[in-house]
């Protein structure tokens, strides 16, 4: 009795010494969590997004992580549905017991996944969702919810101000727009948007054409824009939808003078895989593009790993990861309570401490509480801004803000 009742304290030891050899491991690891679509139609812009992830943290870890410890990111897939992003997220809370999450691509989703972290005190940050209410009055209690990328109204503002300016190259004033944009949340925020700024630009808005996500025809949209005949055509489109817009245009050889979209699927990197020569003369919103001076070196570095550019979701995407570098160091621990306040506290100026330049198209990030258009908004990078790229002979290349770059703008569109 004595033997086993000694064998059986051994062993007892002995699993007592491995479980916290498990500990110590962990704890040498800070949790990355992220939510993004990694299956479904919103697959391809997941992937492009953990590009940046990815390149981030093997940088970080290669310079001996934070503050000794080594990054681990953990996915999750919320498949474009808000529901399965909510468990991902508590998944990765509960489960996986992540430090902070970043996500998700999908304003509907990064607001449901908010809602999460804040309740387990898990700090968040979107790279990329730009709802502007996912910072408004009624989120204001979501203090665990910052946000990097520039609002909805700050993307659609740039919009109307390039077409306002473009006149000074093209000789032309752009005075009547169409909208044409996804029914769904990303529609519809293009869509208030314009009306919010349309009378401050002095534009007509004469069509508002929408349609159902993953349309399998967009003929019926295309004339109706056609008939609209107006000046710029404003786009909000995914991947899918995006690459039939313009395939359809040519098929009914209609080339409208001008094509500006809000990014999206316009600047995934499939979007001129697909299309060739057939997109040039489009217009987007670019939160990077790699003849920007910011970033050069950088994107050299990412497209000899992966083969592609960057582009504003691979670049925001990165720039998260080093923004949680520096918050946890600021810190000194990963207690949810301590990142959040380090975040809020944050003012980059040009590089991050020890880091990498910024890579977006400004070179200040700080998260604030403030008023846009008389709205409160809480948590939003006040700094956060977009450039104007064109597709010229199959590539992105900047032409807005005109100080930006020496490429002039192609006009009208050269749909071919």
């Amino acid at each position: 009795m004595k033997k086993i009742l000694s064998l059986v304290l051994a062993l007892a030891v002995l699993l007592g010494l491995f479980s916290g050899i498990t500990a110590v491991a962990e704890n040498d690891t800070i949790k990355i969590g992220t939510i993004y679509a990694m299956s479904g139609g919103k697959a391809a812009i997941g992937e492009n997004i953990l590009r940046g992830i990815d390149f981030a943290v093997e940088e970080i870890n290669a310079k001996g992580g934070i503050n000794g410890k080594m990054l681990e990111v953990v996915r999750g897939d919320h498949a474009g549905d808000p529901a399965t992003g909510r468990s991902e997220a508590e998944r990765l809370i509960t489960q996986e017991h992540v430090d902070v999450i970043m996500g998700c691509h999908m304003s509907v989703v990064t607001e449901v996944v908010a809602m999460v972290c804040t309740q387990y005190k898990v700090p968040f940050i979107t790279a990329i969702s730009t709802l502007d209410k996912l910072s408004d009055e009624a989120h204001k209690d979501m203090d665990y919810f910052f946000r990097l990328c520039p609002l909805n109204s700050v993307y659609v503002e740039d919009m109307l101000m390039f077409l306002k300016d473009s006149a000074e190259q093209t000789g032309e004033e752009i005075k009547k727009v169409a909208i044409f944009t996804d029914r769904a949340a990303i529609g519809q925020e293009l869509i208030r948007c314009v009306e919010l700024f349309k009378d401050k630009y002095g534009v007509d808005l004469v069509a508002i054409v929408d349609y159902t996500s993953d349309a399998p025809d967009l003929s019926a949209q295309v004339l109706a824009l056609k008939q609209a005949d107006p000046d710029a055509i404003l786009c909000d489109s995914y991947i899918g939808d995006a690459t039939l817009f313009v395939q359809t245009l040519k098929a009914q050889n209609y080339t409208p003078k001008m094509i500006v979209a809000k990014a999206n699927g316009f600047t995934d990197p499939a979007f001129l895989t697909n299309l060739g020569a057939s997109a040039n003369g489009v217009c987007s919103v670019v939160e990077f593009n790699p003849d920007l001076t910011n970033g050069k070196e950088i994107n050299e570095e990412f497209k000899a790993k992966y083969g592609v550019d960057m582009n504003g979701h691979s670049a925001e995407s990165y720039t998260v990861v080093w923004i949680f570098k520096t918050a946890i160091e600021a810190a000194g621990t990963t207690d949810g309570e301590a990142v959040r306040d380090a975040i809020a506290a944050l003012d980059i100026q040009g590089e991050f401490p020890g880091g990498r330049k910024i890579v977006l198209p400004y070179d200040h990030i700080k998260f604030e509480n403030y008023d846009l258009a008389g709205e409160p908004h809480y948590r939003d990078n006040i700094y956060a801004s977009v450039a104007i790229a064109q597709v010229q002979d199959g590539v992105w290349k900047t032409v807005w803000p005109f100080s930006f770059t020496d490429t002039k703008i192609q006009y009208p569109a050269p749909l071919q």
